[in-house]
């Protein structure tokens, strides 16, 4: 267990068995979860291990319980090509998905969408719907609670939130060659000093761990990689940390145990905790 987090493994079982929400804040408590949290004051990161079975319907209970209960949720998905559904893409999106080179950029562009249906529009709504802009380009769904996604090779991840201020980066760095020549344009002095100073053999996860959670803080402010990099500190030698510039954001690092990919969350501070579905 990391410093200043609680991680904690929830049956899916029980969220299957809780009833469907009428509403955003109707729900009744989630009790069992409860009970394993009350002795964690810290932020709380929570596990479900999805299954492939009935994926999206769990997932949907799953995250309006989170959202409920003020928590963040997070669908990781690997290998899940298998779950996406054009038909629900506007015309606009269909053109966009036929513009991507590789297959499997378009399957993740497609499953993305797929995602977006399933747990953040209205339950019921078959119809398919455009994104809108904010201002820095960041897509979303008026009337709907914020998300952001992120894919690399195959694993796609999606983070839901009541706060307008969340982002998440999925990075595989399979086509990363000398993570050396990257420092210079990409690292705070800060962040420079602790990957040099870092054992030799953890060089390299430290990089990816700095790029993964600096494009997420910069997801979540909807700049994109277009804002200076190496302004922004994210503070590689704590577990957790919160920043205050650009904004207020807390990092989280997640399945900090798989290393084929390296996966990284920011959002806003008074967000008490996360649900993490994991479906891999």
């Amino acid at each position: 267990m990391h410093e200043g987090r609680c991680r904690l493994q929830i049956p899916l079982h029980i969220i299957r068995r809780l009833p469907p929400m009428s509403g955003p804040h109707d729900i009744q408590a989630m009790s069992e979860l409860d009970t394993t949290q009350a002795s964690c004051m810290t932020f709380k990161v929570f596990t479900l291990n999805g299954m492939r079975t009935a994926l999206w319907q769990d997932a949907r209970r799953a995250c309006d319980k989170a959202l409920a209960e003020g928590l963040t949720f997070v669908l990781i998905l690997h290998e899940a090509g298998a779950f996406t559904n054009e038909h629900l893409l506007v015309d606009e999106d269909r053109q966009r998905a036929m513009h991507f080179r590789r297959a499997n950029d378009r399957h993740n562009f497609v499953l993305g969408r797929t995602l977006v249906h399933h747990l953040v529009r209205p339950q019921g709504v078959s119809v398919p719907c455009t994104f809108s802009l904010g201002r820095h380009g960041k897509p979303f769904l008026p009337d709907c609670p914020s998300f952001n996604l992120s894919h690399s090779g195959s694993w796609v991840a999606c983070a839901i939130s009541r706060s307008e201020l969340v982002g998440i980066d999925v990075e595989t760095f399979e086509h990363l060659q000398d993570y050396r020549d990257l420092l210079a344009t990409t690292t705070h002095p800060a962040e420079y000093r602790s990957i040099d100073e870092a054992a030799p053999d953890r060089r390299l996860a430290l990089f990816k761990r700095c790029w993964t959670r600096k494009e997420a803080v910069l997801k979540a402010t909807g700049k994109g990689l277009s804002d200076n990099l190496c302004s922004i500190d994210v503070r590689l030698a704590e577990s957790e940390p919160v920043l205050s510039y650009p904004v207020s954001l807390r990092l989280v690092d997640l399945l900090l145990d798989d290393d084929r990919v390296t996966i990284s969350l920011a959002l806003d501070p008074s967000v008490p905790g996360v649900v993490v579905m994991l479906v891999l």
